[in-house]
Order: structure tokens, then C-alpha cells, then sequence
């Protein structure tokens, strides 16, 4: 089964700063580190990152990215199933994002 996820953002209005408490935070990164350990690629695409997954770990991406999503309003978050492989796209049209998107994805980008 195909399915797509858009994650509501506010967009470029929204300030680049996360919401999280430092332990929050702390906790938050950890995840995004074993998340790294488990894709199969990690791309730069155009303003961010496409980062693939095999299905098993789309529970653990949707909560992430529900975390993420709330904290970090100015990223542009997009899951995508096909057969067995999930991608999560994460993105900005602010340049000063990238950094925030290089932590989460575990790649440099510039």
C-alpha cells in the first residue's frame, strides 16, 4: 500500500527555534541518532534531506516526527510508504534551517 504523510507546519513565518527543554532536547537528539543507525540512504534534496527506512520503522519515525513537528515549526515534514520502504523527507525554505536538518539526518549540507 502506498500512503503520504504532509506534516502542517506554520511555514516560513515561524522563527528557527526549537520549543524543546534542554533535557528534552537531549532525549529528542537521541532519537533522531538510533533513527540514523536504521536508514538504508540519506540524500540532500533540494532545502533538506530525503532519509529511507524499511517500513518496520515507520512507527518510530511517526513519533519523531510528531515530536519534531512540534517543536521545530519552521521544517516542512513529509513521510512516504511504498511497499516496504518509508521516506521521510524533511525540508525548509530558509537557509538557515540546513544546520537544524544536517543534526537530524546525521549528513553535512550546505
Amino acid at each position: 500500500m502506498d500512503t503520504e504523510t504532509d506534516i502542517e507546519t506554520p511555514g516560513t513565518d515561524s522563527p528557527i527555534a526549537c520549543t524543546l527543554t534542554k533535557n528534552e532536547a537531549t532525549k529528542h537528539v537521541r532519537g533522531w541518532v538510533e533513527l540514523q543507525h536504521r536508514c538504508t540512504e540519506v540524500a540532500a534534496i533540494e532545502g533538506g534531506v530525503r532519509m529511507t527506512l524499511p517500513a518496520p520503522f515507520a512507527d518510530d519515525v511517526a513519533d519523531l516526527v510528531r515530536i519534531e513537528a512540534g517543536c521545530c515549526a519552521f521544517l516542512t515534514i513529509k513521510t512516504s510508504m511504498i511497499d516496504d520502504v518509508l521516506t521521510l523527507d524533511i525540508s525548509s525554505p530558509d537557509l538557515d534551517a540546513l544546520p537544524v536538518i544536517s543534526a537530524l539526518a546525521g549528513i553535512p549540507l550546505s
